[in-house]
Formats: structure tokens, sequence, C-alpha cells
């Protein structure tokens, strides 16, 4: 009878340890899993997918859609003008040249997915950026409405930021006069 004791005993914690190590291994998985979400070069667009919708009236989607962008950490609040369809994000940090790439790649993800916004104001302690979606729309052509499809975004978004210069394609989307 006392053998049966200690060896149920023994089980149970082999099986306690055991479950430790699983829950600290995906714990460990989540938390890198989120950093890696934090920027341009990382960033899985696949995630962000939950966060279409065809208006941008619901604050909680929005402001989770930029939650889960690159420089989410920076994000400080968003307003939302529903009439004009102006989503203005503020940004606890300077701009940089990580944040005129995350500027090209947030607006674009955001223009994808919440389909009635216009325009979009980044602002950023030192300065805004004004993009439209027309201009974002003009930059693509015929691909924009490809953008949804993940591959696409990666071939057409992602890459192309991590390996050309974006001052030309930034100066594009934050032009003026549509």
């Amino acid at each position: 009878m006392q053998k049966n004791t200690w060896l149920i005993i023994i089980m149970a914690m082999l099986l306690l340890i055991g479950v430790v190590y699983v829950l600290n291994n995906n714990q460990k998985n989540v938390i890198e899993d989120k950093t890696s979400q934090l920027s341009v070069a990382t960033h899985s667009f696949e995630k962000v997918l939950a966060y279409e919708n065809d208006y941008m009236g619901d604050a909680a989607n929005t402001s989770n859609l930029f939650n889960n962008l690159p420089l989410a950490n920076d994000k400080k609040s968003i307003e939302m003008d529903s009439e004009k369809l102006i989503l203005v994000v503020n940004y606890d940090s300077l701009s940089s040249e990580e944040t005129e790439k995350a500027v090209i790649y947030n607006t674009t993800a955001a223009f994808v997915l919440i389909k009635n916004i216009e325009e979009i104001h980044l602002q950023y302690s030192d300065r805004t950026y004004v993009v439209k979606k027309a201009n974002v729309k003009e930059w693509f052509g015929n691909d924009f409405s490809q953008l949804i499809n993940p591959e696409v975004f990666k071939k057409l978004v992602q890459k192309p930021l991590l390996e050309k210069d974006s001052g030309a394609w930034l100066n594009f989307y934050t032009k003026q006069g549509e």
C-alpha cells in the first residue's frame, strides 16, 4: 500500500513538472510572438486580419488593430472623425527611419483592413504624417485590392520596405492636393 502511495506521489510530481515546463515555454513563445509584431521586418500581417471591418466607427477594433501593428508600444491614443472618415493615431515617440517604414506599413494595413477610412494622421512628438487612402490606392494601382492576402502584402509592402529606401514612397503617400 505504501509503495502505491509513493508511486502516485512521484507520478503527480512528474506531471506537475511537465505542466510547469509546458506553460513556461508557451508563455515564452507568446512574449516572443508579441515582440516580433512590433517591427516592420518581423510583423506578420496575417495576425491582424481579424481586425478587418467595413467601418472605422468600431473604436475598440480600430485601436486593437494599431495595438498589433509595428510600433504599438509607442501608441498613446486614437481619435476618429466619423464624418470626415479621418483616423488620428497619437504616438509617444520621435520620428525616425523605423517610424517612416511603420507609417507606410501601418497606414497601408489600416486602409486595406478598415474599408471606409479615407485619411490617417500619425502624430509623433516631432512630426505628423498625413496619409490619404487615394494616394495609397494610386501607389498600388490594381494591386491594392489584393493586399488583403498576407502573401501579397508581404511581397508588395513588407519586403520592399526592407530592401529599398522608403523616402520616395513616404513622399508619395503624404503628398497633398488630392
